[in-house]
């Protein structure tokens, strides 16, 4: 089966940032140099998630994927006052899904107006939710998300809180909170679960992910470029210690392959 990467990043130094911002890449991440590195480390497809600097504006990841489109697909960021037509359109154009990045944001009431009628939506597309959030957000969020026909993608582990780690009473309610029949969690950026990188709070958190019976619903992304962690990082680094944390050649395979490429239809 195709070794899949369902998270990565494209964009340029001369990108339109949003106001708000929380970061501004001074360097481009161009879509011609992902390709290589995925040919580089046998993989054959990949994943290309919107940053959340560049809002909804998603013409550089459409762009991107207009190049190579047997080969990547994609997650937008879109107003919840999208029309149908527009959906279409990305539908076509090999967008699969939406993303919410709620870091430095209020945690919205999905089950209030304009929200309620945009994850229905996306029901009707086969689309997917994927969820950046700390675990106090998540653990609001998915029971509001459970009458919704649609996959929810939970961001690099649920994004264990760095000082708290796993002991965290509201990462252990998310993981009582996981349902197999509708959630999916990425196990990819632990490099953003501990102040100095370290891989046991990745290691710890993926133990209690299989034993939450989510082994047939856990993906791996590179999360290249590695926005903010450019000089520490690389997919070889990336892809190596995600190894070492699952330590399990077959499961390995699996996430990558064919975990991979049933959550985003390849």
């Amino acid at each position: 089966m195709s070794m899949i990467d369902t998270h990565a990043h494209v964009f340029s130094a001369q990108s339109a940032f949003i106001a708000n911002a929380r970061y501004r890449p001074d360097y481009t991440a161009c879509v011609e140099d992902y390709i290589n590195i995925l040919d580089d480390h046998g993989f054959d497809q990949g994943v290309l998630i919107q940053p959340s600097f560049l809002g909804t504006n998603n013409e550089e990841m459409l762009s991107a994927i207009a190049k190579f489109p047997d080969r990547l697909k994609g997650v937008a960021v879109l107003d919840p006052m999208v029309s149908p037509t527009e959906l279409e359109t990305l539908n076509a154009q090999g967008i699969l899904g939406v993303r919410l990045n709620l870091f430095g944001l209020p945690c919205p009431d999905l089950r209030q107006k304009p929200w309620s009628s945009f994850l229905a939506r996306l029901s009707q597309f086969d689309w997917q939710l994927e969820l950046h959030a700390p675990p106090s957000f998540l653990i609001q969020l998915l029971p509001q998300l459970s009458p919704y026909d649609l996959d929810v993608v939970i961001d690099h582990f649920g994004r264990v809180d760095a000082d708290l780690g796993i002991a965290d009473p509201d990462y252990q309610q998310l993981l009582s909170q996981l349902d197999p029949r509708q959630h999916w969690v990425k196990v990819s950026g632990y490099y953003r679960l501990d102040h100095k990188q370290h891989l046991q709070p990745a290691i710890d958190a993926f133990h209690q992910l299989i034993n939450c019976g989510m082994r047939e619903r856990l993906v791996w992304g590179s999360d290249w470029p590695h926005t903010q962690y450019e000089s520490q990082m690389s997919f070889s680094k990336a892809l190596h210690n995600f190894e070492t944390i699952v330590d399990n050649a077959d499961l390995v395979k699996k996430i990558i392959t064919e975990n991979n490429a049933r959550l985003f239809q390849f």
